[in-house]
């Protein structure tokens, strides 16, 4: 094959390729879910359908019964989003599947999740470290180490019977300290983020509307193609 053929298949193949990547990840007009408007980087899913041909890969918002839910994790655990933020590359979203837990009509009846919030982001989304650290106990009883942290590090009782759920707010969410820190002996530990008031203080009493208040995640902004 000459050089100038070979030139020309090259050139015809990025083309494609070029095509193929605008018609699944292209920009497409903004759209609104609720109160939330979805633009580039996102992609709107509308109701019943799966897929978007607009947007990044990972970026689907999926928009049921006009509530936004971000897409790229299964959909029983979707996060809501409450709020994008374009200017700087964050989101507001509420792991509002963790209240499910709380409720004695569900299932498994009222009782403290065990899988951390943070199990379920993943690239391109991180946690900011603006958050603060919900974090709920599940005790086996009411031993000595539970009695000290109630006292010392002010842990409260849920909803949920039998006085061995408990729940306190400590530190931001990346604290460089570990966070075995925040641990009771006898106990099992879960972290849910959350952003909590403009002054700082949140209190731990009230973790369920602190949950449906959301936390912030952040995102890289999608590298360009040449």
């Amino acid at each position: 094959m000459s050089t100038a053929s070979l030139l020309l298949l090259c050139s015809s193949l990025s083309l494609v390729a070029v095509t193929a990547d605008e018609q699944v990840a292209g920009p497409c007009s903004p759209r609104t879910c609720g109160n939330v408007t979805i633009s580039h980087p996102f992609g709107f899913v509308p109701e019943q359908e799966t897929d978007t041909k607009c947007g990044r890969l990972g970026f689907e918002v999926h928009c049921s019964n006009s509530t936004p839910y971000l897409g790229y994790y299964r959909r029983k655990y979707r996060f809501q989003v409450l709020d994008i933020f374009y200017g700087n590359g964050s989101l507001l979203v509420a792991d509002v599947h963790k209240l499910e837990d709380f409720k004695n009509s569900s299932s498994k009846g009222c009782h403290v999740m065990t899988a951390n919030t943070s199990s379920k982001v993943g690239l391109p989304f991180s946690v900011s470290p603006v958050n603060l650290n919900l974090i709920f106990y599940n005790c086996t009883a009411e031993t000595a180490a539970v009695a000290a942290a109630r006292r010392d590090s002010g842990l409260l009782e849920t909803k949920c019977s039998g006085g061995t759920t408990l729940v306190r707010v400590a530190g931001h969410y990346n604290d460089s300290d570990s966070y075995e820190q925040y641990m009771v002996e006898g106990c099992g530990a879960t972290l849910v983020p959350v952003l909590g008031p403009s002054s700082g203080e949140a209190n731990a009493s009230s973790y369920e509307q602190l949950i449906s208040d959301g936390f912030l995640l952040t995102w890289q902004p999608p590298s360009e193609k040449p």
